[in-house]
């Protein structure tokens, strides 16, 4: 017999970092040039970078730091790199954003009911931002 986990998630937290997913979002975007400038991976490292910075930095002046998240800079770092800097297509600005803010967003919501793959997800980027806000208990917990 399997044994069902449940978890405690912070609405407020949920939140914030979906409002850095889509901040972080909104740059990456806003400050992509196109594919043949931004193709080699230490270009995409740099472009990546910038955009993280830039994010962490508002929510600092906010008294959040997610800049020594290592672990929440590599998580997103591998989604864009797969998801977006190396697909085969081009984007326009406008699809790419209105495609991945959708994503966030439904990922981030939690008053509605989720497929397995979203609440698995939702968990795992829970616990990465979470390392963020308190280290000494995480605020996520096993019921």
């Amino acid at each position: 017999m399997g044994t069902s986990q449940k978890y405690i998630i912070v609405k407020d937290r949920v939140e914030i970092y979906k409002d850095f997913a889509i901040n972080l979002l909104n740059y990456i975007i806003d400050y992509y040039l196109d594919k043949q400038t931004l193709s080699a991976d230490e270009d995409i490292n740099n472009h990546f970078n910038w955009c993280y910075n830039k994010v962490c930095d508002e929510f600092l002046q906010e008294g959040l730091n997610f800049g020594n998240n290592e672990l929440l800079r590599k998580y997103f770092y591998k989604f864009y790199y797969s998801q977006f800097y190396k697909l085969g297509k081009e984007y326009s600005g406008a699809a790419s954003l209105m495609f991945y803010d959708k994503f966030w967003r439904e990922i981030f919501e939690i008053d509605q009911q989720k497929n397995k793959n979203v609440i698995n997800t939702l968990i795992e980027i829970y616990n990465i931002f979470d390392t963020s806000i308190n280290n000494e208990k995480n605020i996520l917990e096993i019921v």
